[in-house]
């Protein structure tokens, strides 16, 4: 695929053309997966998920491209350091937790520590669901501000959270009930 016709068929997904899109995805994977792992230090798994990401945000945000500005594989890549930049800021964020947890392990009998299950739990979730829970309960961000940082709707951001709240009870209990005998 000619410049020219990337230029048509990136022209075509903008109206929605799923064939068009659907060569731009074929053409540009394999280089964005690559360029993703080696950001990622060679660790497949991270650069499979950033890659995944990278062609959701691009299909969404795809009307936001420029060839005046570079080429559209720069494009992509600019969006896959993007969200390595927030993989990796969760990343230390999580690993910041489980210091936290692991500190109040050492320091305080499980049964008489609420903070503590709490962590402890927050690290038995799926990331998805601890990081909505951590957002709204611990950073204290308002659904509006969480939905805007990752791109989706208040709706869909409730949603998600009546989920991790859910996911987060069962978890807890079953965590915590053996204590209790």
């Amino acid at each position: 695929m000619d410049i020219d016709l990337e230029i048509i068929a990136i022209s075509k997904a903008r109206q929605g053309d799923k064939e068009a899109w659907r060569g731009l995805f074929d053409r540009h994977f394999e280089p964005v997966w690559c360029f993703c792992l080696h950001l990622a230090n060679g660790r497949a798994d991270i650069a499979e998920e950033i890659s995944q990401q990278v062609f959701v945000t691009a299909a969404k945000s795809i009307h936001k491209f420029s060839d005046a500005r570079g080429t559209f594989r720069g494009w992509l890549f600019g969006i896959a350091k993007k969200h390595l930049a927030k993989f990796k800021t969760k990343e230390a964020g999580r690993k910041s937790n489980e210091q936290k947890f692991s500190k109040l392990n050492i320091e305080t009998p499980k049964r008489n520590n609420k903070h503590m299950q709490v962590y402890e739990t927050l690290a038995k979730l799926p990331g998805h669901y601890r990081d909505v829970l951590e957002a709204k309960y611990m950073e204290k961000l308002t659904v509006n501000d969480i939905a805007d940082a990752r791109g989706k709707t208040p709706k869909a951001i409730e949603s998600l959270l009546v989920r991790a709240r859910e996911k987060f009870a069962k978890v807890h209990k079953r965590l915590h009930d053996k204590e209790e005998l």
